[in-house]
């Protein structure tokens, strides 16, 4: 199936006006909470791929692209993820730039997502490249099969502890040529190419895991009832770090339980549990040792602990 002829454009999906001018400004501190609660949201949330042991971010400016929408619809995503980026500390990309986060709206999510797949496999790093990594051919299958309104699939590239380039590696920060011009995949398909290992230490790694680019298909019929900008912060959130999508959130109040069944659980913005972790992840350590190492260092900035 070619994807243009699956991905239905929707031109005509009804978001509910927004009340709000602009995202609430929130403390970078979750206060009256327990440390034992904020590291268990960190736990739930945060997810990497086991042959990395380290949470990625962004480094590069931002640059998205929206397809699917009407141009002013499509702009209210693109301000708003770049808004909650700057709160971070990055950049959104200028006029021009090549995309990075590649955000589709689609009626039949599932129908193209897997045409989408299929026409661009490299696109989501289904084949062989240097020094790039993602969750594996599991969490793939899973992406591809997802049932939930929105779903991400994040692309990651190793680089020097200092944000250099590793060796020969040619990755950019857009997406990889057609699979026509791309080398034959390896024989197990998706390769979490974790290739370098220089010397570290226990507290910190000789290497960094900076975010290549992210694919991220929004479900038109799924979304329509929600206020667009609430759409575009739960991407926002979902686009700035690697959330894992079984991720159980009921119990904390944040922006990734807009879709929840229960409404008292609906959150339509981001919150201060988001922006914190947001705010800890990006000043957390980049070459960390580990995953738990990060974890703890998020968990203490988002409760106000030492950070040393």
């Amino acid at each position: 199936m070619n994807v243009r002829a699956c991905a239905v454009v929707i031109w005509l999906l009804a978001f509910p006006a927004s009340a709000q001018t602009g995202p609430s400004q929130n403390d970078i501190v979750v206060q009256g909470v327990r440390p034992e609660q904020i590291q268990a949201f960190v736990e739930q949330v945060a997810i990497a791929p086991p042959s990395i042991d380290q949470i990625p971010r962004w480094d590069d400016a931002l640059c998205v692209s929206v397809l699917g929408l009407p141009e002013e619809q499509g702009q209210t995503i693109v301000d708003r993820v770049a808004y909650r980026s700057q709160a971070v500390g990055l950049s959104p990309g200028q006029s021009g730039c090549r995309a990075n986060v590649f955000v589709y709206f689609a009626a039949d999510a599932g129908g193209f997502t897997r045409a989408l797949f299929d026409e661009r496999k490299s696109l989501f790093a289904y084949y062989h490249e240097e020094h790039i990594a993602t969750l594996g051919s599991e969490a793939l299958q899973s992406f591809l099969s997802s049932p939930s309104p929105v779903r991400w699939w994040h692309v990651i590239q190793t680089r020097g502890a200092d944000g250099s380039r590793l060796g020969s590696d040619q990755a950019g920060n857009s997406a990889p040529p057609p699979p026509s011009e791309m080398r034959q995949p390896d024989p197990d398909g998706i390769t979490n190419a974790q290739t370098v290992r220089s010397s570290g230490s226990r507290l910190r790694a000789a290497e960094r895991q900076d975010f290549n680019r992210v694919i991220i298909v929004v479900d038109g019929n799924r979304v329509g009832g929600y206020p667009l900008v609430s759409i575009a912060d739960y991407i926002a959130m979902v686009t700035l770090a690697q959330i894992d999508p079984a991720a159980q959130t009921r119990d904390y109040p944040t922006i990734l339980n807009l879709f929840a069944d229960d409404p008292d659980l609906v959150s339509f913005e981001m919150t201060a549990w988001d922006t914190s972790y947001l705010n800890g992840l990006y000043q957390s350590s980049r070459n960390a040792a580990s995953v738990t190492q990060q974890i703890r260092d998020i968990s203490r900035r988002m409760s106000g602990g030492d950070e040393n």
